[in-house]
């Protein structure tokens, strides 16, 4: 006996099959909210708490030039966005990067 194959069964087959293995190479993506230590160049040191353990540290995270800065709802290049001392701060990393600890977006609030 012959078993016949559904196109259609195969075609759903394929798309599931497509969705998990995008689910899968998205990024690892975490947000560090706190307040501005330090800002250099190249990285900037964020004081945060871990929700978990309450616990403070200073995290310093590398920015390049495809890390997008938004000062409100606004775009504006790293360089230019005067990130002050003390200023609160939401910062993307994506973990899976190569260079580690990348902030891949730096959230601000607009600018007075």
């Amino acid at each position: 006996m012959m078993i016949q194959r559904s196109p259609i069964r195969f075609l759903a087959a394929c798309v599931v099959i497509a969705v998990v293995g995008m689910a899968t190479l998205q990024a690892h993506e975490m947000m560090y909210r706190g307040t501005v230590v330090e800002v250099q160049a190249a990285k900037i040191a964020v004081k945060t708490t871990d929700d978990k353990t309450k616990k403070t540290e200073t995290v310093w995270l590398a920015v390049n030039k495809d890390t997008k800065v938004k000062r409100g709802e606004v775009p504006v290049p790293y360089s230019e966005a005067h990130i002050a001392k003390d200023e609160r701060i939401v910062v993307i990393v994506n973990h899976d990067a190569e260079t580690k600890m990348l902030a891949i977006e730096i959230r601000l609030a607009p600018a007075k």
